[in-house]
């Protein structure tokens, strides 16, 4: 149970390539949606496009106190804002105000390895960079206001992965960096920046990076879900200014990933770049989305209790996006079930039938649980018909019962099961299993 936030969504690709149906069956996605929103898997907003138009939206659960969402709600895409920031440096480099192989002493000297670090490494993270979002130790750092320097300063005297171009680390402070250049060679702010070079352009009417974190009219909040959908604490979005602040909804996010491909941005040359190579899975800005023998490019985002995903699968037509601001189901199993559908590929929608536990069966798990395997505690309690487990210094989670003894939570793909007897518990997550004793 480690989280790591703007860390991009990539489906597993599958083996073989399903058929694909000029129509979309919207009746089953309808009946798809349907099953989420009333077993309180997911609240977002989900909208697919077919040769340059929307054929399906659709939105579920709530934006925020108790205002339901709808195709208008705004939600925070996360790490697809650095789709947004990799576009206006690709239009700088057109326009010569600087080059891929540019390096960051230019800007900024304290940097380690400034000299080595270049705008092409910044965007195809490698820098080696320490990474002021997922590196900091103090994860509640990232939910209070900090100033530039401050930024700078941990990104500075953070310790770095490893020497520039030498491999390859998600890295935030690349993308922050990269913000501030933008900055630095137009002598505008980012969020200027952002509606003046893509925006209006593109007629983007939902889409821009905020000030503040104050929520404004049809401005999503995030939740997660225990026993029933709860705000979650945000994380303050201009530290995080065009690394993962961009608000947006799905329509305006399929909007601006046509016309970006579609080459009126930037050249189909800076568009290459953007892509991954080979067998990549990231490149410049762009990142790949695989779905059976099907290649989509695009990006995906997450923030605290948010999700969100762009897909262009320019070979066939077909737009993807949605926008998740409460998941107690797995984004990645919401894609499948969206492109299997799409593509008409055999696809059984979800029951989600759970079990009722007796009440003295469940009281037997309570307890804080270690293992010798990996350095945490978890703590199991009952509230109510439910079972929660929460790890040192992380929010807690309801279990689904699969049987008596079997417990899962699909939103972080963790199968707990229970041995009262032994007073043990094996979590699995992963691909890894974690052997837990029962604190005496």
């Amino acid at each position: 149970m480690i989280f790591k936030f703007f860390v991009p969504f990539l489906m597993a690709a599958l083996l073989s390539a399903p058929g694909f149906s000029q129509n979309i069956n919207t009746a089953k996605l309808d009946s798809f949606f349907n099953v989420l929103s009333a077993k309180n898997k997911i609240m977002g907003s989900f909208a697919i496009a077919r040769n340059g138009q929307i054929v399906y939206k659709r939105s579920i659960g709530y934006s925020t106190e108790n205002i339901p969402a709808s195709e208008n709600t705004l939600y925070h895409i996360g790490s697809i804002t650095k789709m947004f920031t990799a576009t206006m440096i690709f239009q700088l480099i057109e326009e010569k105000k600087l080059s891929l192989n540019t390096t960051l002493d230019t800007w900024f000297p304290r940097i380690p390895n400034a000299k080595q670090i270049t705008i092409a490494m910044l965007l195809s993270h490698r820098s080696g960079l320490f990474d002021f979002v997922n590196d900091e130790s103090d994860k509640l750092w990232i939910t209070k206001p900090h100033s530039k320097s401050e930024i700078l300063n941990t990104i500075i005297t953070g310790k770095q992965h490893f020497l520039p171009n030498s491999g390859f680390s998600y890295c935030n402070s690349g993308y922050a960096l990269l913000t501030y250049v933008i900055e630095n060679i137009t002598g505008q702010p980012y969020n200027e920046n952002l509606q003046k070079r893509i925006c209006l352009k593109t007629g983007l009417k939902n889409t821009y990076s905020p000030v503040n974190n104050e929520l404004k009219k049809n401005e999503a909040a995030s939740y997660s879900f225990t026993t029933k959908w709860e705000k979650d604490t945000e994380i303050y979005f201009p530290n995080i200014k065009g690394v993962g602040d961009i608000l947006s909804t799905p329509a305006d996010l399929i909007v601006f990933n046509e016309a970006l491909l579609n080459g009126k941005l930037i050249s189909l040359t800076s568009i290459q770049l953007m892509k991954p190579f080979n067998n990549e899975a990231f490149g410049m800005g762009l990142q790949k989305v695989p779905f059976y023998s099907h290649t989509g490019y695009g990006h995906g985002g997450d923030t605290y209790g948010t999700h969100s995903i762009v897909g262009d699968f320019v070979d066939d037509n077909l737009v993807i996006a949605y926008s998740i601001n409460g998941e107690a189901y797995p984004h990645n199993d919401v894609s499948i079930g969206i492109l299997s559908i799409c593509y008409n590929t055999k696809y059984e929608i979800p029951a989600f039938k759970g079990i009722a536990i007796p009440d003295e069966i469940l009281k037997k798990n309570i307890g804080v649980y270690s293992s010798a395997q990996i350095a945490l505690k978890i703590t199991v309690t009952v509230k109510g018909p439910v079972l929660f487990m929460q790890a040192t210094g992380q929010p807690a989670f309801a279990l689904d019962a699969v049987k008596n003894n079997l417990f899962k939570n699909d939103a972080i793909g963790a199968v707990a099961e229970f041995n009262a007897g032994k007073n043990e518990m094996t979590l699995k997550q992963g691909g890894r299993t974690f052997l837990f004793s029962k604190d005496k």
